[in-house]
């Protein structure tokens, strides 16, 4: 959380406006100060204050998942397709994209990154004279150099080549080019170096600074995209500097900064500045304040609304603030399942949430009910995401059918796609039963198998296999079942509306830093090495002895209970672990390290078989890509690497049904299209751009 004073400023700039209705070259400053304040000490410490708010461009409504996270093997179109253009790479996504009144158009991100670009500037070019004799400046200054690489940083991985804008613009500009991607990339690494030569790491830290190894991951960072294949022509030259450089940094910043304890603590939000928010595995996070209107400035959070699949029209089900609107965004890929060990990896069963409790019975607890005498009340389960495998299918039933059949069983309000059909589970000994709820025995009303076996009724008996969603595989981009990721769940928000989450989004942490390690060391040529970087988190992901495999935590259990009788919160403390794998209750200690290059694991190996990969670098590549989603889930990092490392292509077709059913997606891709508002505005040689010049600045494909 921001303990910061907040300070509103709006930048002058001629590059970028954040509004998307002002005009492109328009110069404003919307204050009431003078920009004569921003001359004086007082002034350029408020700005230098609100430097880190563009942080929050990666974890903020829906332009951080359009460009961080759709259109990868993580997550595909959920149940409502608004940025569904983002994802699969149809022909809608262009210099303007159109598809709805939600949906992202490229012009936003640039131009609130140019928006921050002009302060980062503003404060680089005044800090050495206004704070010239000041304790403050090189704090200050290393701020704003770190702030606008990461602001160049961002820009460059989306976009390629980019305006480059290095000094306050004075009066009105409107010629601008593009500087080429080795130059952006240059420039990226002298602010983030000039960020580690001015800060420090002092003892005591203020939630909302950014600090030295703030700086020396990011400098690692941007080392490591520089090395990666999307800079293959022109990266040779520095390839065994920077490699070199980054392993050093990286080692500097594991050095000071410990793992959390226990990968569920990342996840164990309990108030607003609470423990998880300060953990030191935390390198740099985006601040939010409390829930207020307004209180966040301009940008306000999102992400804890985005992941999360459709319940409140299920039995027994409505939306209360532990459960959270449904913008069903982002749907779960089956690759996001299976690139875990979901027996001995905890990692899953502690990002995703798998179970709710049954939150309001009362209006369909009575003559929709009376036939089957089917029970429900407050304390039991509700929904289980059971996270099966396919050759486990035959151990679930769901009926489905018309009702007009005495053993067709659908609960009242059944339609396909939105509420699941009744479900029964064959124990060992071969009895089908439905499934129950543990603390009361009661039939849980809403259970979605992974996979399970579908009997056709009132039809002649036929029995298929299906997926999560109905009784034949989902068609692409209208899925409405998943499991949730929970990472930015917030049950501390007013109303379960509210999309104001006071929940800060973690930009860097420490287990970052050691996969980023990794793959130094597998471009080095190094496998063993980079495995003791990846067993040093995996070591973290297995269970520990005496461990209760069922324990579940998520930001949600803030909201623990309601005023009226009829309903309860629907947090659950315990995921499906048990049921999901059919394995005995177990407390045993496992153990997933790598012992060698050679020997990687199962759910590795069968991912690098169906890409085809034969030698031992794109193995070694595959797997730590396989470790960061394991680790870094939905945390805005996916779409990057892929596009870094040139793998979006092959793995968007293999694990997202979207992007193969679209069939749409090719290598120009690998960067974004340069926003129609810019070409519009913008001149050259003294006159507005013909269509031919606004072609020729634009990224190859786009229009």
């Amino acid at each position: 959380m921001n303990k910061l004073k907040n300070i509103l400023i709006v930048a002058v700039t001629t590059l970028g406006m954040a509004s998307c209705g002002e005009s492109f070259l328009k110069e404003e400053l919307t204050t009431s100060l003078s920009t004569d304040y921003f001359d004086t000490p007082e002034g350029l410490k408020a700005m230098v204050a609100g430097l880190p708010q563009a942080l929050r461009l990666q974890g903020t409504y829906e332009f951080s998942y359009a460009h961080f996270n759709y259109g990868t093997d993580e997550f595909s179109v959920g149940s409502d397709a608004a940025n569904e253009p983002w994802n699969n790479y149809d022909a809608r996504l262009q210099s303007r994209v159109s598809s709805s009144s939600n949906t992202v158009q490229p012009s936003v991100t640039w131009d609130n990154s140019y928006t921050s670009i002009s302060t980062q500037n503003t404060v680089i070019a005044k800090a050495p004279q206004v704070l010239a004799n000041d304790p403050e400046l090189n704090d200050a200054l290393g701020a704003a150099h770190f702030m606008r690489g990461w602001s160049y940083f961002f820009l460059v991985q989306q976009w390629g080549d980019v305006p480059l804008l290095t000094a306050p613009v004075e009066g009105l500009v409107r010629e601008f080019t593009r500087a080429p991607r080795q130059e952006v990339v240059q420039l990226v690494i002298d602010d983030f170096q000039k960020a580690y030569d001015l800060l420090s790491n002092p003892a005591t830290r203020v939630q909302g600074k950014i600090y030295k190894d703030a700086a020396a991951h990011f400098l690692a960072k941007a080392l490591l995209y520089r090395q990666s294949e999307i800079n293959s022509d022109f990266n040779a030259a520095t390839k065994d500097a920077d490699l070199s450089k980054a392993l050093t940094l990286c080692d500097e910043v594991i050095s000071h900064r410990p793992l959390a304890t226990n990968f569920a603590d990342l996840q164990d939000f309990t108030a607003p500045n609470g423990p998880s928010e300060e953990l030191p595995e935390n390198i740099l996070s985006a601040q939010y304040t409390i829930s207020t209107a307004g209180a966040n400035g301009r940008y306000n959070k999102q992400m804890c609304l985005h992941y999360i699949a459709v319940y409140q029209n299920w039995t027994g089900m409505e939306r209360d603030i532990a459960g959270g609107r449904e913008y069903a965004r982002l749907r779960t890929t089956n690759y996001a399942m299976d690139v875990y060990d979901r027996v001995n990896d905890s990692r899953f069963w502690k990002s995703y949430r798998t179970m709710q409790r049954l939150n309001y019975p009362s209006d369909r607890n009575g003559a929709d009910f009376a036939a089957s005498k089917v029970k429900l009340e407050i304390g039991q389960v509700g929904v289980m995401f059971i996270i099966n495998d396919e050759a486990d299918a035959d151990r679930f039933e769901a009926q489905t059918g018309n009702g007009s059949d005495p053993s067709s069983v659908i609960y009242p309000g059944s339609t396909a796609g939105r509420q699941p059909p009744i479900v029964k589970m064959k124990d060992g000994l071969g009895v089908w039963d439905t499934v129950r709820c543990p603390v009361t025995n009661n039939i849980v009303p809403n259970v979605i198998p992974r996979y399970r076996r579908v009997r056709n009724i009132p039809s002649a008996p036929a029995y298929g296999y299906a997926s999560m969603e109905n009784s034949a595989l989902p068609t692409p981009g209208t899925a409405s079942t998943w499991p949730t990721l929970n990472k930015f769940l917030d049950g501390s928000r007013p109303d379960y509306s509210s999309d104001n989450s006071s929940r800060d989004f973690v930009c860097a942490r420490v287990a970052e830093t050691y996969l980023i390690a990794a793959e130094i060391k597998v471009r080095q040529g190094d496998y063993q090495g980079a495995l003791s970087y990846i067993n040093k988190i995996r070591e973290r992901a297995a269970y520990k002895n005496g461990e209760d495999r069922e324990k579940y935590v998520d930001g949600a259990q803030i909201y623990t209970n309601t005023t009226d009788p009829r309903r309860s919160t629907s947090f659950w403390g315990k995921n499906t672990y048990y049921i999901s794998n059919n394995i005995p209750v177990t407390t045993a200690a496992t153990n997933i390290a790598i012992s060698s290059p050679s020997n990687l694991p199962a759910e590795d190996v069968a991912i690098i078989n169906k890409l085809g990969y034969t030698s031992d670098f794109d193995k070694m590549l595959c797997l730590v890509l396989n470790e960061r989603t394991r680790e870094l889930a939905g945390e805005m990092q996916r779409w990057p690497d892929l596009a870094r490392t040139k793998t979006l292509v092959k793995r968007a077709y293999a694990f997202n049904e979207d992007v193969a059913h679209s069939n749409t997606l090719v290598e120009y891709h690998y960067v974004r299209p340069i926003p129609q508002g810019f070409l519009d505005q913008i001149w050259k040689d003294g006159h507005a751009l013909t269509a031919e010049e606004k072609n020729a600045l634009q990224n190859p494909g786009y229009n």
